[in-house]
């Protein structure tokens, strides 16, 4: 497999694992670790509010996008990835945003 091809691969597989990751986490509420600025450190247990602050998310979805990604890009046959075609990476990329703005337009208005 080309770099190109695995690249392709990755990047579409880490755009949706994070979107999916983040939609996951605001559902449920559940994510594989938070990082609270307040403290300065990373934990595993939502801590309270009261005296911890609010946690930032976004490392999680990264890391698990991340790992996502670099799995299936890793284990996806050749033959498959030389198939997607390099455009797809560009729409997947736009419909994420598309996507995340439509649902976090709620903030603005």
């Amino acid at each position: 497999m080309s770099r190109y091809s695995q690249f392709k691969v990755f990047s579409i597989v880490f755009g949706l694992a994070y979107l999916g990751l983040f939609f996951y986490s605001e559902v449920t509420k559940v994510a594989m670790f938070r990082y609270y600025p307040v403290l300065g450190r990373f934990s595993r247990a939502a801590l309270p509010l009261e005296t911890a602050g609010p946690p930032i998310l976004w490392y999680s979805w990264l890391l698990g996008a991340l790992v996502i990604g670099g799995a299936l890009a890793a284990f996806i046959p050749r033959s498959w990835a030389d198939r997607v075609p390099a455009g797809w990476v560009w729409i997947t990329a736009f419909a994420m945003v598309v996507v995340i703005v439509v649902y976090e337009r709620r903030w603005f208005y």
